[in-house]
């Protein structure tokens, strides 16, 4: 895990070639650490299999193309990452088709959850990101500016094109991202909900401004998605799927996982364990979820009983089915929880947890962070 960050700065097409120099570096190295570990040999399929994988690529990646017209900054900095001579095709369109599809390319279910709370006069979101055990090391964090955009910091998989797992801006604004499971049917096509996360930390300066902002948004999402989205005022659980939006409000807490509790995507919201997607073994063990709205009322019971550090370090450290929910700490054979992030409104630090059982972390002064210059684009 790094903690030293990298910083871009600039246009969208400059950020994403200094982005794409990155990933050359490190992708080579990530592919062969994964395929030497015994994950890898789980993936590996006969070639009718591989033939259906190439045509539902090409599918998505015809639908992704026909909306980057529609989001200039999103088309640039793709561009610029394809404007680097060693970025293949290749390997831009599997990262950034494993963004849109959640882990369906790698056949992992990406759970990841989010907890927020009040302690004291200061608001806390807690965030459990889940991925695949051999790439754990591939992860950090990126402070990012575009030229006229605010500054933020994006603690996520370096490799990805966008990465928007836990995002904080220079106002205090903070976006986390959990994949949502959705009714089996056809794929809505567009954007990964990463991308969304960046546009709210780099447009916005409230929690309100960036609810508003992913309803009134020009482009679909590709993936579901249920983003807390927190400042120093309010809690918001903000779930989108195509053009849909959702939104769920609190003031007092949050606790969001992976499928839809809003009235809006109510009907987006799986009974069993069926959705689009080739044959995934850890979804077909999930068990029947309940309707959004027992759902919501669960969750809510459950964020009533967290009012602090503690509690929600506690919370996110829970790897047993308790109060009728799903694992927090996942724990699975060749996936699981492979970070947890906790962050302060009030102190503006985020906490950063490689095993948050243990309790060990490493603390980020975003004050400091966010005010850093200098240009990182490699690290050793």
């Amino acid at each position: 895990m790094n903690h030293s960050p990298y910083v871009f700065e600039g246009s969208s097409f400059e950020i994403g070639r200094q982005h794409a120099l990155m990933v050359v570096e490190k992708y080579e190295q990530a592919r062969q650490t994964l395929e030497n570990s015994p994950y890898w040999q789980r993936l590996k399929k006969p070639w009718p299999w591989k033939i259906l994988q190439k045509l539902q690529g090409y599918y998505l990646i015809t639908l992704l193309q026909k909306q980057l017209d529609r989001v200039r900054p999103a088309s640039d900095y793709l561009n610029g990452m394809l404007s680097v001579p060693e970025m293949k095709p290749s390997i831009y369109y599997f990262l950034l088709l494993s963004e849109v599809l959640g882990a369906d390319r790698t056949r992992v279910v990406q759970g990841c959850c989010g907890v927020g709370c009040k302690s004291g006069e200061s608001r806390l979101l807690g965030k459990n990101f889940d991925y695949q055990y051999p790439l754990a090391p591939y992860q950090g964090a990126i402070v990012r500016q575009e030229k006229s955009q605010f500054r933020y910091v994006a603690f996520s998989p370096v490799l990805m094109p966008f990465g928007g797992q836990f995002c904080v801006n220079e106002h205090g604004l903070a976006v986390s991202y959990n994949y949502a499971y959705y009714r089996k049917g056809n794929h809505p096509g567009g954007l990964p909900a990463s991308y969304l996360v960046h546009d709210l930390c780099r447009s916005c300066q409230s929690a309100e401004e960036a609810v508003l902002r992913a309803k009134q948004r020009n482009y679909p999402i590709g993936n579901g998605a249920s983003l807390a989205v927190v400042d120093s005022q309010d809690f918001y659980v903000v779930e989108v799927v195509g053009e849909k939006t959702g939104v769920v409000h609190s003031k007092s807490g949050l606790l969001n996982t992976n499928h839809f509790i809003s009235d809006e995507l109510a009907p987006f919201n799986f009974p069993d364990s069926t959705r689009f997607s080739l044959q995934i073994p850890e979804l077909e063990q999930l068990p029947i979820l309940e309707s959004s709205y027992e759902r919501l009322r669960k969750l809510r019971n459950r964020a009533d009983r967290i009012h602090s550090l503690e509690t929600l370090q506690a919370t996110l450290g829970e790897s047993t089915d308790k109060n009728g929910m799903n694992n927090i700490f996942q724990t699975g054979p060749f996936w699981g929880t492979i970070s947890s992030y906790i962050f302060n409104v009030a102190e503006m630090t985020v906490y950063e947890f490689k095993d948050i059982r243990n309790g060990q972390a490493t603390v980020y002064d975003l004050k400091t962070l966010l005010s850093s210059s200098s240009l990182i684009c490699s690290q050793k």
